[in-house]
């Protein structure tokens, strides 16, 4: 808990310094298709896909793939929303990215919370398996990452970072067997929260 406090209160500090470097600075006009309105000023609204480890698309250790929308509110501040799926059940993520120098400089750190819905499933196959309910599960990402445009409407964006998790991952197994070794290990090693790796892209509509 105090490693996320200390790293939202990073992000905090982060985004005020790069409120008041750009207060003052000129804002970007034009009719579109003008020197002014260049694609960097342009996308006001990102949407597209996303998969990884523990980002907006994967769910745990385990790769998913999930659909990702981000606004950017102003040159240096965007907010966007996650919709997931992977090993451990449905993932819903909300962030927050910060441009230090600006989105046309395509750098940005993202804050994040991510919260993993949790599953009932079969471990092993439905007939030899073992029936495993996994609990809900909330982390706190922390990352950097890239954004790079792809002509006049396209994007990708890249982010590496590392998930906090606020609660303790639980799952449970049914009465038909006990789990093996490896299927114990496996449970372990696909609970939500540790690296943060992502690839995203899709297309600007605003």
């Amino acid at each position: 808990m105090k490693t996320a406090r200390a790293t939202v209160a990073v992000l905090l500090a982060s985004l005020t310094l790069s409120t008041r470097a750009r207060a003052a600075e000129p804002r970007p006009s034009g009719a579109p298709g003008s020197v002014l309105n260049t694609p960097a000023y342009g996308h006001r609204l990102d949407v597209g896909g996303s998969f990884g480890f523990n980002n907006a698309g994967g769910i745990g250790y385990f790769t998913g793939f999930g659909l990702a929308a981000d606004l950017r509110l102003v040159d240096f501040l965007s907010v966007g929303t996650g919709l997931g799926g992977g090993l451990w059940g449905p993932r819903l993520t909300a962030h927050a990215r910060v441009y230090p120098l600006g989105v046309s400089r395509a750098f940005f750190l993202q804050g994040a919370l991510a919260h993993n819905l949790g599953r009932d499933a079969w471990v092993g196959g439905e007939e030899e398996g073992v029936y495993v309910t996994r609990s809900d599960v909330t982390t706190a990402n922390a990352s950097l990452g890239w954004r790079h445009d792809l002509g006049s409407r396209g994007w990708l964006a890249f982010e590496a970072g590392w998930a906090f998790r606020l609660d303790t991952p639980r799952y449970r197994a049914g009465s038909q067997r006990p789990l093996t070794e490896l299927e114990e290990q496996v449970l372990r090693f696909s609970r939500p929260g540790g690296v943060v790796l992502g690839i995203s892209g899709g297309f600007s509509v605003l």
